[in-house]
């Protein structure tokens, strides 16, 4: 068919596009921000973490969210999962879609066919309208190996299905290691145990600092993410262990500061934006 052709250059032969396209691949072209995740992963801290993206501006947990962290170079972003009935990993804070969304409903109750016309933008005003729930690997393709991916598995799945389906696709890119998955005990032994390579952060027992900073040893994990009930004690005791200390959450620079002094290094904000003078953007 004629739409399918078009010239190689200008008064070249027609050719079929897709002829084109391949003539015209290039070895690496196609591959993620190799460098970029190498420099995340070598960068100093303190760094930042923006949870569910630029949440303070952007619909929580969609493409736009994240986009505007990437573009502000921002370390991390966080973002949630829950699998979908069929099996797809959906990123949303929440159990369901009722809150966030013009739908309602359980995701674990809804197929993907369902959940990827629901409008994820519209209740923070028209200009977001058409916005969408973003599956995880939607995600993966966006961010490209620009930022790192803490990621909050709120449950594993029956027989650890939403943790191993997470593991998968993780190792499908390849990435150095920059992403991590982030729960509590019941994610964290799945993921141990079906990929050790992969990093884990610490999730169980937020509001026992020094239980968390336990099970965090028991399961070899990387990091623990601190409430705001961080301790001094606690923070020694993470750092003889090598633990990267999170932060749940500060959105205002005087308070991250404080955390920072103590000796959090990764800040989770909402407000990105308003927290770049910490990391010295």
């Amino acid at each position: 068919h004629a739409k399918f052709m078009k010239p190689a250059s200008h008064g070249q032969p027609i050719v079929e596009h897709r002829a084109l396209i391949e003539s015209n691949r290039r070895q690496n072209l196609y591959r993620p921000h190799i460098d970029q995740a190498r420099e995340i992963i070598d960068s100093p801290f303190p760094r930042l973490c923006a949870h569910r993206g630029v949440s303070d501006v952007c619909p929580e947990n969609t493409l736009p969210a994240f986009g505007a962290a990437i573009a502000m170079g921002v370390h991390e972003i966080e973002l949630d999962l829950w699998m979908s009935a069929d099996g797809v990993p959906i990123v949303c804070h929440d159990s369901s879609v009722d809150r966030t969304t013009d739908g309602e409903g359980l995701i674990a109750e809804m197929g993907w066919s369902d959940i990827q016309y629901l409008d994820a933008g519209i209740k923070l005003g028209m200009r977001w309208s058409g916005v969408r729930v973003p599956r995880f690997e939607d995600v993966l393709d966006a961010v490209d190996g620009r930022a790192g991916i803490n990621i909050h598995i709120k449950e594993p799945g029956s027989e650890g299905r939403l943790v191993k389906l997470v593991c998968d696709l993780l190792r499908a890119r390849g990435l150095p290691q920059i992403h991590y998955i982030a729960g509590d005990e019941s994610v964290l032994e799945v993921a141990i145990d079906y990929a050790p390579e992969i990093p884990r952060a610490c999730l169980a027992a937020q509001h026992e600092p020094n239980r968390m900073i336990m099970v965090a040893e028991a399961l070899a994990c990387t990091r623990v993410q601190f409430g705001r009930n961080a301790t001094d004690d606690a923070l020694r005791r993470a750092r003889d262990l090598e633990l990267t200390c999170n932060l749940f959450w500060s959105d205002e620079l005087t308070d991250a500061q404080q955390y920072v002094e103590m000796g959090i290094d990764v800040v989770l904000t909402n407000a990105a934006h308003k927290l770049l003078a910490l990391v010295g953007r």
